[in-house]
């Protein structure tokens, strides 16, 4: 089983507890955690606090942090969508804008399955600063379901 998926599943069962995502190094690394789950709506809600080695020259997060941290938001909220029906999906394409500059510190990344077909899902997110609330980054994906 995906260990993002079983993270969710145990999340589910542990009566929506934040939770360290342990079940990905690289969110591990990221100092991702699990804060909201929506199985219905199909959305998450994540938040991260990337250590200073993620951060370029101009003391900024490194843009293809920025795309990671709203690419996992999806990738969860897919799981949402997924949890009754165990299906493996990818990340086929990814839109990133990064709207502005994202200095250290902690951001809410929230993912939302815009449409969920038989064979693919539509996925949007927003990355936001947890000191202020503005926007730092959306995107979007399409996500491709392997046969049921």
């Amino acid at each position: 089983m995906n260990t993002d998926r079983a993270l969710v599943l145990q999340f589910l069962q542990d009566g929506r507890k934040p939770a360290a995502i342990t079940s990905n190094p690289l969110a591990h690394e990221l100092g991702g955690e699990l804060l909201e789950l929506d199985t219905e709506g199909g959305a998450a809600v994540l938040a991260f606090s990337p250590p200073p080695r993620f951060v370029q020259g101009a003391q900024v997060l490194q843009g293809g942090v920025v795309a990671t941290l709203l690419d996992f938001a999806m990738a969860f909220a897919a799981h949402a969508t997924l949890a009754a029906a165990e299906r493996p999906f990818s990340t086929a394409t990814l839109n990133v804008s990064l709207l502005r500059p994202a200095p250290p510190g902690r951001y809410l990344a929230r993912g939302r399955i815009v449409r969920a077909g038989r064979s693919l899902l539509f996925a949007d997110a927003m990355l936001t600063a947890a000191a202020d609330g503005r926007t730092v980054a959306t995107a979007s994906a399409v996500m491709p379901l392997a046969e049921a």
